[in-house]
């Protein structure tokens, strides 16, 4: 005879449910996530922090009449980047994916290289063969 089933809302459930395959339910998912946070120590989940900021960040004065809001944007996410690169670096990728767009906003669309087409580059290839050959003829 085995040991009795551990009751939903504990962590020995939540790990029975993803061993059996079962849909697993809220309580077994909040039990495992407290289990984890005790485990690591942690008491609240990282998203909870605050984020410090060292530097106060001043609208740019360039302009007299009113600030570039983008320019704004740019200048307070290079702040906060710059911070929360100190004191927590795997904090970064979300901040830097946000000042990318923010920076590519400013500077306006980057239209990349245009590649020829399969016509295009078919057509040069014929021209420079058309010229190699009237070439050859006018030397002989």
């Amino acid at each position: 005879m085995g040991r009795p089933k551990a009751p939903c809302g504990t962590d020995a459930a939540y790990r029975r449910h993803l061993r059996e395959g079962v849909e697993v339910d809220e309580a077994c998912r909040r039990a495992h996530t407290e289990a984890g946070r005790k485990s690591s120590g942690r008491k609240l989940p990282r998203f909870d922090a605050p984020a410090v900021t060292t530097e106060p960040v001043e609208p740019p004065s360039d302009q007299g009449d009113e600030p570039d809001d983008m320019k704004l944007i740019v200048d307070t996410l290079r702040t906060v980047f710059k911070t929360v690169a100190e004191k927590d670096p795997t904090r970064i990728a979300p901040i830097a994916r946000v000042f990318q767009t923010a920076v590519e906003a400013t500077r306006g669309p980057v239209e990349p290289p245009k590649e020829l087409t399969l016509a295009d580059q078919l057509a040069q290839v014929r021209a420079a063969r058309a010229a190699r050959t009237a070439g050859k003829g006018a030397t002989a």
